[in-house]
């Protein structure tokens, strides 16, 4: 939430910077997690004997990875598109393992980051109009897209739990100025599609009477037409891109009705043909020229990518999971995170994102679990120690137990 876009921010006013990698900040916390898991298990009790020649073998196995990379991986670069289209459920399983080694995160650890997060978003739009007189998509902390489906997720983490929730309990948690700084930050973000998102949230599930939530919609909603009106940048390209790759696949599925349950061969081009004029807006959004086609890592919609890439049955299989699931325990919190994943999923890659991926699969982890009641937990204590009864006193040992006697 903080990290990456002060990193983004950071490497802008140092100017070029060498290429790297998105993944890289969660291999080196796959790397320390592991870590961390080689001296505690989960009890909790550390394991210090095997500790050192663990991380010794560890650290054996990250150098031979890190100088013979291409060696060891060039029998795989037939199957590296196939993992690129496969990250969503890498990241899950990222974030499982991540909650198996450290535990659950609560509401209030995003709701306290998403309200830093959204600090940053206010001063980098104030930055933005300062120094350009513009609000770019494209901002010094980076796309708005997807700092907008950063902070959706702490709003969802931030609704208060209703009394129709399925009876299941949900802890109160967080602040009403960590709440404030996120629907701002939100609506410092302009995005179009997260400001959407966060309209329906906050009118279906939000805090306070059907006025109050009816005029922060309202106010979310006027945001949306604002956009429209401000002044163009070069960064408006990939708006634009958006909505031609958008039209574009329905023109293919039209064209060929299988493809919608196949899929597209993964590696290849897409077969779209540029029109006249928007050969110069693709360069300008990707930084790659239209000679060389169009390919799934370059579509930046989730459901779109996710449906070319596998077919419909793969978004089909994945919503009807995520419903189940929010079924199985309803909340608001749940209910919340659907709406967002669906809207924000139109323009921003949600679970192809690294930052967004684990923060959704956190999310998700926690809507669906069965949460610790920390704040009753020292009523709870107080009652055990009063009501408990007294302990009874240990039986007395036999003969054969007193004096650790065998059978002859």
């Amino acid at each position: 939430y903080a990290a990456v876009p002060l990193g983004l921010a950071l490497t802008s006013f140092l100017g070029s910077s060498p290429e790297i990698s998105p993944a890289l900040p969660w291999l080196l916390l796959a790397g320390l997690g592991t870590m961390h898991a080689m001296l505690y298990r989960t009890s909790g009790v550390p394991v210090r004997k095997r500790f050192v020649f663990e991380v010794a073998l560890f650290m054996v196995l990250i150098t031979i990875l890190v100088l013979y990379t291409h060696d060891i991986f060039r029998p795989f670069e037939s199957y590296t598109p196939y993992i690129s289209e496969a990250m969503p459920l890498i990241f899950i399983l990222f974030c499982a393992l991540w909650i198996k080694t450290f535990g659950m995160p609560n509401r209030a650890d995003f709701q306290r980051y998403g309200a830093l997060l959204g600090v940053l978003c206010i001063i980098d739009l104030v930055t933005e109009v300062a120094l350009y007189q513009a609000a770019p998509i494209v901002r010094l902390i980076g796309n708005v897209d997807v700092l907008a489906g950063l902070l959706l997720v702490a709003l969802c983490a931030s609704l208060k739990p209703g009394a129709n929730d399925g009876g299941a309990y949900e802890p109160n948690q967080g602040h009403r100025v960590w709440r404030i700084l996120i629907m701002l930050g939100i609506a410092a973000c302009l995005s179009r599609t997260g400001l959407f998102a966060a309209a329906w949230i906050y009118l279906c599930f939000g805090r306070g009477g059907k006025l109050v939530r009816t005029v922060c919609s309202l106010l979310f909603l006027t945001l949306i037409g604002l956009t429209f009106l401000l002044p163009t940048t070069a960064s408006d390209a990939i708006r634009y891109t958006d909505y031609w790759l958008w039209v574009e696949s329905v023109r293919l599925y039209t064209e060929s009705p299988m493809l919608l349950f196949t899929g597209f061969p993964i590696g290849n081009a897409l077969p779209i043909t540029f029109p006249v004029g928007m050969s110069g807006i693709w360069e300008a959004a990707t930084g790659s020229p239209s000679m060389m086609g169009v390919y799934l890592p370059q579509v930046s919609s989730f459901w779109l990518r996710l449906t070319l890439a596998w077919g419909i049955g793969i978004p089909l299989a994945f919503l009807t999971t995520a419903f189940a699931l929010l079924f199985r325990r309803l909340t608001r919190m749940g209910a919340g995170l659907i709406a967002a994943l669906f809207a924000q999923g139109m323009t921003s890659p949600l679970l192809f994102d690294p930052a967004m991926a684990a923060a959704i699969g956190f999310a998700f982890f926690l809507a669906l679990s069965e949460p610790q009641r920390t704040a009753n937990v020292k009523i709870e204590k107080t009652e055990t120690k009063k009501d408990s009864p007294e302990p009874e006193a240990p039986a007395k040992p036999g003969p054969v137990e007193e004096w650790n006697m065998r059978p002859l």
